[in-house]
């Protein structure tokens, strides 16, 4: 074999494994890329639900603070029968 040759096929390996890193850093970005947009919808979701906790406190508070007027008395409070 000549010296050539050998530096074509020490040439042709650097490339192969190039080839090969490019294409594991590629899918590793893929793979990241889908566990980011995952990750997103989490946090959209989550962020909706704190928004809507947030208005029920905000309305419960608004309640204790303005109670509404008083309550009518029933027409009849018996006791329960035993």
């Amino acid at each position: 074999m000549e010296i050539t040759e050998l530096a074509d096929l020490t040439a042709t390996s650097r490339e192969d494994e190039l080839e090969q890193r490019l294409i594991e850093l590629e899918v590793r970005s893929e793979e990241r890329r889908a566990d980011n947009q995952r990750l997103e919808e989490f946090v959209r979701g989550f962020e909706n639900r704190l928004a809507r906790l947030e208005r029920a406190v905000t309305n419960l508070t608004a309640q204790l603070e303005n109670p509404p007027e008083e309550m009518p008395a029933p027409i009849e409070d018996l006791p329960p029968h035993y």
